[in-house]
């Protein structure tokens, strides 16, 4: 098999090894020329710049630097590197792929054997069994572990497993602050010591308990959970009296070894707001050292008695017992971001009674939502998010560049990049989500456009207890971005000059292009479309908008060819089949008839950034699905006129009467389609066009935009009845039926001149080069009955289509009295009366009594 080369020179083993630097993987260069002189496939793959770009984009997600590897692409792509775009692809493989193919198998704790169950369990197994349990136990706490480190390495950046960081407290526990995690036993007694020197030691013992230093008449008593409250064990020997103080004091102790094992349990990966709450409970903790040596000093000064101690640290218990709570709380949920400060929030309006409980939490709120709120003013005022611990409400979905990504980025841009986690949403920013959101999103699109931003306010964000000290802020950003960028839409991207450019093409408003594109294209479109050259329909399409009034439009250099391989009826019944019984059966287009142009032609247009936001993937496509539809009526339009035309042949024949029956079908055709349109032009999308743009000049920012436009958009789609399933159906069969009739009268309209010129040259004439034609409907009088049937036959089906929409209408208007398709039901109602008297005037002999130009008038 062909490839380019076998063995890689310097400059492709440079390439690989500066590509696998930037990348940061586990790669190495020897591998990846293994792979190279290996794979039959190399050098093979005929990729687009565009593809080999998304494949490039997709390795920068997998990269421990995004940007430095495109950056380290784009250097490349410039110098064009021989075989870039194959090395990428191999990358892509090696990284990507071969990880998704891997399939671990989960790990499962081994099970516990019991005994042999064909005998029964002794009490002399009993200790044998308890063994395997008890080892069974301990493996499956081992996996259960190992897998939440995992679970947790996960989520941790990858510059994080990079660092080589010690392991304090296992390396070494007697730095922890805390009581050692070993049971200590009283090594000492007290019987017979007075009760003052008892007093005295216990006084000693209790300044080291308050400290987390165990004593030898108190010891601490291990604890099960971390955030479990901690137990001490009292000297037996010691007085009644004063081991009921003791015990009344304890808790203090034991408060303080839950906020110290909170402390130690916050490692790197716990975030900034668990960071800086630490650091905030550590400058409270710093208060209560300092409380601990002065009364270490009153004690050794001879000063301190057990009930001072007691009157002491009675404040001092109270301000622990808050921080336990708050700790415990955060610790047993394991909270992170915007949850914890949710907890500390509800903690500081809850203690409104206790002024001394609530000024602590209060402390601590607004010390721990510092981080936070550094990073809300980041994205309010900046529009970008520094989150390296995912602890905001809103996470950015980055995708790295912009411009090489795919077509539907700019419908997927605004509701998938960024996204709310609700779960970490403090509860007094929980109003403010919404505006939050919007504001950051429209300064992203700003910057993204090449604009700086420059931050309005420099009053920062701080928590307070009343909502309005930074809704003002909130709001006031808010304000300046929703009109920054809807002024860079409006002004300097003329978002109205690009929906009025949609407008003359999708919804035909240029009505000198649209008859000259179907002029120009209409041999082109008749054909099937495996025969169709699009290159052809492209040259066509810039001729006629060159040629055209279309010509002054600025933006018809973006406006293409779109062919799709399937018909409007089969597009919009697998739309509204979403998420229904019926949408397997639109999953592929089986057993469909090939299709002609005419049925699969649409115009697309290219929009660039940021009016694609507006003017995105999924709202071409409703415009596509309009314009499908009205340029489906014109081309009917278009047959029914040709059929008049030679209708006007056929009235000079001597038996035109013969042909009444076809000229009143015809008639009644035309007028419906004509009927149709009109009501879909000028009383659905003029009017509907018009309030379009009466709301866009009423909008504050491109939220509204987008609502009043998908309004707009579904509001026509409803009214030109292609959401409707039933209603569709039947306006295509009407369609179906007109475009039938119409092929059946061109195929007739040679046999009307050569039945006419037959009966003019009278038997000297040899017509037998005609009488085949005669089984096929022609005029002589032997087949004036096989014509008359079939135009009858036209004449029911069209009737019984008519009257089968009609009665949708009619049953659609009856559940909303409102409908716009009243106008059109009362248009075809009165249409097909007057036709009816007209077949019948046409049927009067007058006809043939020269008095055919009264009838037309």
């Amino acid at each position: 098999m062909f490839q380019n080369w076998i063995l890689p020179d310097d400059k492709m083993q440079s390439t690989i090894k500066e590509l696998l630097d930037a990348l940061g993987c586990s790669l190495e260069a020897d591998t990846v020329l293994d792979y190279i002189q290996n794979d039959p496939n190399y050098g093979n793959n005929n990729l687009s710049s565009k593809q080999v770009n998304e494949y490039a984009q997709r390795l920068a997600l997998k990269a421990s630097n995004a940007k430095a590897f495109l950056k380290k692409y784009d250097d490349l792509k410039n110098k064009n590197t021989d075989n870039l775009s194959d090395i990428i692809v191999l990358f892509y493989k090696l990284v990507c792929d071969e990880k998704r193919s891997r399939i671990q198998k989960p790990k499962v704790a081994p099970k516990p054997i019991l005994g042999d169950n064909k005998h029964q369990i002794t009490k002399e197994d009993l200790p044998q069994i308890k063994d395997k349990l008890l080892k069974a136990v301990d493996e499956s706490k081992k996996l259960v572990m190992k897998s939440f480190e995992e679970k947790e390495s996960k989520l941790r950046p990858n510059w994080y497993n990079s660092l080589d960081l010690p392991n304090w407290q296992k390396d070494h526990p007697a730095m922890s602050w805390d009581f050692p995690k070993e049971p200590v036993a009283i090594i000492a007694s007290l019987a017979g010591i007075p009760i003052a020197s008892q007093e005295n030691i216990i006084i000693d013992e209790l300044l080291y308990i308050f400290s987390g230093i165990p004593g030898n008449y108190i010891v601490h008593q291990p604890v099960k959970d971390t955030f479990d409250p901690r137990t001490f064990l009292i000297a037996d020997d010691l007085d009644d009296a004063l081991k009921q103080i003791v015990q009344q004091m304890l808790p203090l102790a034991s408060n303080y070894s839950i906020v110290r094992r909170f402390i130690e349990h916050c490692n790197m990966w716990s975030g900034q707001v668990l960071h800086a709450l630490v650091s905030a409970i550590e400058i409270l903790l710093k208060d209560y050292y300092t409380m601990i040596a002065q009364l270490e000093t009153e004690h050794m000064s001879g000063n301190l008695s057990l009930q001072k101690l007691w009157y002491f640290v009675l404040p001092t218990m109270h301000t622990m017992h808050v921080l336990a709570a708050i700790v415990t709380n955060i610790g047993k949920s394991e909270l992170r971001g915007g949850a914890v400060l949710t907890v500390l929030h509800d903690k500081t309006s809850t203690l409104m009674g206790d002024g001394r409980a609530q000024e602590i939490s209060l402390f601590l709120t607004e010390r721990a939502c510092r981080p936070y709120l550094r990073i809300l003013d980041q994205w309010i005022h900046k529009g970008t998010i520094v989150d390296p611990f995912q602890e905001f409400m809103i996470e950015d979905n980055e995708l790295v560049n912009r411009e090489e990504l795919p077509v539907d980025y700019s419908a997927d841009y605004w509701e998938k990049r960024y996204s709310i986690q609700r779960e970490r949403v403090p509860k007094f920013l929980d109003k403010f989500t919404d505006i939050i959101l919007r504001t950051g999103k429209y300064l992203n699109v700003i910057s993204q456009c090449g604009k700086s931003i420059a931050k309005t306010n420099t009053e920062d964000i701080q928590y307070s207890l009343r909502e309005q000290n930074y809704s003002a802020i909130i709001q006031k950003a808010y304000a300046f971005a929703s009109k920054s960028l809807l002024e860079l839409l409006l002004k300097e991207y003329d978002l109205m000059g690009r929906l009025k450019s949609v407008k003359n093409y999708f919804l035909m408003s240029q009505g000198d292009f649209i008859v000259q594109f179907m002029d120009a294209t209409e041999q082109e479109l008749s054909k099937k479309i495996d025969d169709i050259i699009p290159s052809k329909l492209e040259s066509l399409l810039g001729l006629c908008l060159r040629l055209s009034a279309a010509s002054h439009d600025p933006y018809n250099e973006d406006m293409r060819v779109e062919l799709l391989p399937y018909d409007l009826q089969f597009q919009m019944f697998k739309i509204l089949s979403i998420e229904t019984e019926d949408e397997k059966e639109y999953k592929q287009n089986k057993d469909c008839p090939p299709l002609t142009g005419i049925e699969t032609f649409s115009f697309g247009m290219e929009v660039k950034w940021p009016v694609s936001l507006i003017l995105n993937h999924k709202a071409i496509a409703c415009y596509q699905m309009i314009f499908r539809h009205l340029f489906y009526c014109k081309h009917i339009e278009r047959l029914l006129c040709r059929v008049w035309l030679y209708n006007k042949v056929v009235k000079r024949f001597s038996e035109a009467r013969l042909y009444a029956d076809a000229f009143a079908l015809r008639q009644r055709m035309l007028s419906c389609i004509q009927h149709l349109q009109y009501y879909m032009c000028v009383e659905v999308l003029e009017p509907s066009w018009c309030q379009l743009i009466q709301s866009l000049d009423k909008v504050n920012n491109v939220d509204e935009v987008l609502e009043r436009h998908n309004d707009f958009l579904e509001s026509c789609l409803g009214d030109c009845m292609l959401t409707s399933p039933q209603l569709l159906k039947a306006v295509t069969t009407l369609c179906l039926v007109c475009v039938q009739f119409c092929t059946f009268i061109q195929e007739m309209h040679k046999y009307f001149v050569d039945a006419e010129l037959n009966s003019m040259l009278g038997s000297t004439y040899d017509n037998t080069d005609y009488s085949e034609g005669a089984g096929c409907g022609t005029a002589t009088s032997g087949s004036s009955d096989s014509f008359a049937s079939s135009v009858s036959r036209y004449g029911r089906r069209f009737t019984a289509a008519l009257l089968s929409m009609l009665a949708i209408i009619e049953s659609m208007a009856r559940d909303n009295n409102t409908n716009k398709l009243l106008n059109i039901s009362a248009r075809l109602n009165f249409n097909t009366y007057y036709v009816k008297q007209l077949e019948k005037f046409c049927s009067d002999d007058r006809l043939l009594k020269g008095e055919k130009k009264q009838v037309t008038s």
